[in-house]
């Protein structure tokens, strides 16, 4: 893209672009503009008010744009080869021009990629690594989920019948008098009372 300079009977020389790239020719209204004669100040701040195509406006018989500087309080007139969407806008933020060239030198972003959010990718490689893990995990809990018991379903047998000897087959927690011996506690219990339960009743 450059800038040249043009001529008009009765004006004295102006500026416009030429050559220039369709990204900077996507108008839409209130967009930020750069018109040629403030080239060399891009952060003067120009907007969009309208454009207009050759024979839509009778003060604009061969088309051009109304755009508004700064906070909107001035409007300026341009031919339609004397503005251009801002570079600011597409994200370049680097060009510059000078009085002794035509040429508009711009740096474009190294990364033109907008950034994403989250986790990246796996590589084919760490997924058919993970997928192998996951199988082997898998082969060695037998398809169930927790942690893996150290006992064999034999072992546990054992173990259970183990405990269920220690009590006499009956749950909770086991008794430390035989029935000989209880029978023995209930007889003395009986015959301190005058063999009657309950409460003694007072004289």
């Amino acid at each position: 893209m450059k800038i040249i300079e043009k001529l008009k009977d009765g004006y004295i020389p102006y500026k416009v672009y030429e050559d220039v790239e369709l990204q900077f020719k996507n108008f839409v209204k209130s967009v930020r503009v750069l018109p040629a004669d403030f080239s060399h100040e891009p952060n003067e701040y120009f907007t969009l008010k309208a454009m207009y195509n050759p024979g839509e406006k009778k003060t604009f018989p061969n088309g051009g744009f109304e755009v508004y500087y700064g906070d909107g309080g001035c409007v300026y007139s341009y031919d339609l080869d004397q503005v251009i969407v801002h570079p600011y806008v597409l994200g370049i933020k680097t060009f510059s021009t000078s009085e002794n060239t035509t040429e508009i030198k711009i740096s474009k972003p190294k990364n033109t990629i907008p950034g994403k959010k989250g986790r990246k990718p796996l590589s084919v490689e760490e997924k058919a690594k993970r997928e192998q893990d996951k199988a082997v995990k898998s082969s060695k809990s037998n398809g169930k989920k927790g942690r893996p018991s150290k006992y064999t379903p034999e072992e546990k047998e054992a173990r259970l019948a183990k405990v269920e000897a220690s009590k006499g087959g009956k749950r909770g927690r086991p008794s430390k008098y035989t029935p000989e011996e209880k029978a023995v506690r209930q007889a003395k219990v009986e015959a301190s009372k005058g063999g009657k339960r309950g409460r003694q009743k007072r004289i």
